[in-house]
Order: structure tokens, then sequence, then C-alpha cells
């Protein structure tokens, strides 16, 4: 009897002792300010993403907290393997990537009490809040570069000039702008203009151990079983 309770004692430890054995996957995200050591996931949905690639992967788990500005470098350089919640012409570089499966939707916020454009041609020369290091490819496909940016280091921060009244256009993602609103920190009366909607990817190192085949095989794997769609629900 104690021989069959180590023996499967020994064969449920076997996954987690091959994961072990194996390099981990260098998940890199996306930080505001300077990432101090042993610094958590900024949003849950980044740790859960993560931790759900790790495991279908079969290896360890290891942040890479980096600013915007560096994670591609990090990409590039074989320091971080992939990076997740992005498109090529958002941040281009010498890197593979997945197949699409994060919705994302941008916005146009107006302050209350100002006159909201009813289209992004009459965005044309106005202030617009942005994020610093961050592009903005469909909104310059409609005004071109006829508009002043006002950047701030991350998307909440931007949010907050915004609403001291520093600009009355905010480029935000919904799923952030959100989260502001339920917590209380938007005024009522805002205005809301689509920029787009789409499905981003996942950036995977050309230097990684890991393929980007591999990567869309774990997706799959989440999306299989029904993991993903609840991760998603986390943004």
């Amino acid at each position: 009897m104690l021989a069959h309770m180590l023996l499967a004692a020994t064969l449920a430890a076997l996954p987690a002792a091959h994961a072990a054995d194996k390099a981990p996957l260098r998940y890199v995200e996306k930080v505001d300010g300077m990432p101090s050591p042993n610094q958590p996931p900024k949003t849950e949905f980044q740790d859960k993403l993560g931790a759900a690639l790790a495991r279908q992967l079969g290896r360890p788990l290891q942040y890479v907290e980096l600013p915007r500005t560096r994670v591609m470098a990090a990409l590039e350089n074989g320091d971080g393997d992939v990076l997740c919640s992005y498109l090529p012409q958002w941040l281009p570089g010498d890197v593979d990537w997945t197949r699409a499966f994060i919705p994302i939707s941008e916005v146009v916020i107006t302050r209350p009490g100002v006159k909201p454009p009813a289209s992004l041609q009459e965005l044309r020369g106005k202030r617009l809040g942005m994020v610093l290091g961050f592009r903005y490819p469909e909104l310059e496909k409609v005004i071109g570069q006829d508009y002043i940016r006002d950047d701030a280091p991350s998307a909440p921060l931007s949010i907050r000039k915004w609403v001291a009244g520093r600009f009355d256009y905010l480029v935000t993602p919904t799923t952030i702008f959100n989260k502001q609103v339920e917590a209380g920190n938007i005024p009522p009366g805002y205005h809301m203009l689509t920029v787009y909607d789409v499905m981003t990817m996942c950036a995977v190192s050309r230097k990684s151990a890991i393929s980007v085949g591999e990567v869309n095989a774990a997706i799959h794997a989440l999306e299989k079983s029904g993991e993903l769609a609840k991760i998603l629900r986390l943004r």
C-alpha cells in the first residue's frame, strides 16, 4: 500500500519537475515608472495570461518588467520571450507574432461641457492626451500628424491629466477608461468616440527557445478549455 502511495506521489510530481527542468517563460510586461525587484504584475489580466501560457508550455514563469520604450528591445535582444496585447503596427520590431486573440477598443473621450467631435476628422489641430512611446496609426490614418500630442507616462496618468483639464480630448483603451469610471474617478457627461476595435496578438522573440508555433498552440489550448475567455474578462 505504501509503495503504491509513493508511486502515485512520484508520478504526480513529474509534470512540475519537468517544468522546473526547462528554462522559464520570460513574460515581458510594460510597467509605469521604474520597475523594482520582485514587483508584482501590474494587472490581473497580464498576471493570469502569463501564468496560463507558462503552464501550457510546461515552463516556470518569470516576469520581465520594463518601461514601454524598452519592451521591444528586450524581445529583439533575447532578454524576454513573449509580450502580449500589441500589434506589429503599434510596436514594430524584428519578432514573430501569434494569431490575434485579445480584443482591444480604442476611443477618444471628450471632456464634459466640450463640444464632442462628430468624426475623427474633427480632431485635426486639437490637443490630444496620449501615452509616451505609443503609436496611434489608426488615428493617424484619418488625421495624419495634424494634432498636438500631450503625452503622459501611462494611460492612467493621461486620464488624470484629462480629468484635471489639461486637454479636452483623451485617446485611450476602453478597458482602462472603464476601470476609472467604475472607480468613480471620471466626471459624468463625457462623450466617447470609437477609433477602432481590433484583435491584438503576442510578440515572440526570435531568439527565444520558445517558438511562435508553441505559443499559438498554448493559446489554442486555453481557448479550447474555456480558460482564455475567463482571463479576457479580467481586462
